[in-house]
Formats: C-alpha cells, structure tokens, sequence
C-alpha cells in the first residue's frame, strides 16, 4: 500500500512540473522564442512571439525617455514564489528592444537610476 501511495504522489508531483512547463506562463515556449528577438525590435512585435508578460515594469527616465521591462518565466526550481532567477526581462526603450537578460535588466536600472527592489531569497 505504501508503494502505490508513493508512486501515485511522485506521479502526481511529476504531472504538476509538466503543468508548470505548459502553463499559460509557457516556460518552454519562452524559452525557445527568446531566440527569435532581435535588439530593435518593437513592442508589438514581442508580444507578438512571446505572447502576454508574466510582469511587467515601465519608468519615465530623466531625459524623458521611457524604460519597459516586459519580464517572462524562462524557469521553475521552486513550488512558493517566482524569484527573480526564473525570469528573462525584455527592456525596451521608447518602445524598442534595446536587450534581454537578468545582468542587462539590472544593467540598465542602474544607468537609468532606477531603483532595484532588494527581495529576499
């Protein structure tokens, strides 16, 4: 009886993992369609291809310029909340793709003076 219990829950936690993946966040689909965006791309055309954020972040910069994060789950390691380590953010400026990736978001807070959040983790 034991067996069958534990078979049925590593089945069951298995099942949850493949949901993940496939959920409406789309982490395998994101990953293989991060490969598709170019720098200079526009807006529209990135949520074309990779669909709806899981979040997203826009500021007005000094100059006047505006910065957008748009941010998509590219990973799962943990089943409480999404840490910033499973995210891609995608940073547009004035609505164009300038670059993607966790060191380039934090890049360009910093030379925007955007304010990073400190989370715990």
């Amino acid at each position: 009886m034991k067996k069958i219990l534990i078979l049925l829950l590593c089945l069951g936690l298995g099942g949850c993992a493949t949901w993940y993946a496939n959920s409406p966040w789309g982490i395998e689909k994101n990953r293989k369609n991060l490969m598709k965006i170019e720098v200079g791309m526009p807006k529209a055309e990135i949520i074309n291809i990779m669909g709806n954020p899981y979040d997203r972040e826009a500021y007005t910069v000094q100059n006047g310029d505006i910065v957008e994060f748009l941010i998509y789950l590219t990973k799962y390691t943990d089943s409480g909340p999404i840490p910033d380590r499973d995210t891609t953010p995608i940073c547009f400026l004035n609505g164009k793709v300038t670059g993607w990736g966790r060191n380039f978001y934090i890049e360009q807070k910093k030379r925007y003076e955007i304010e990073i959040k400190q989370t715990s983790h």
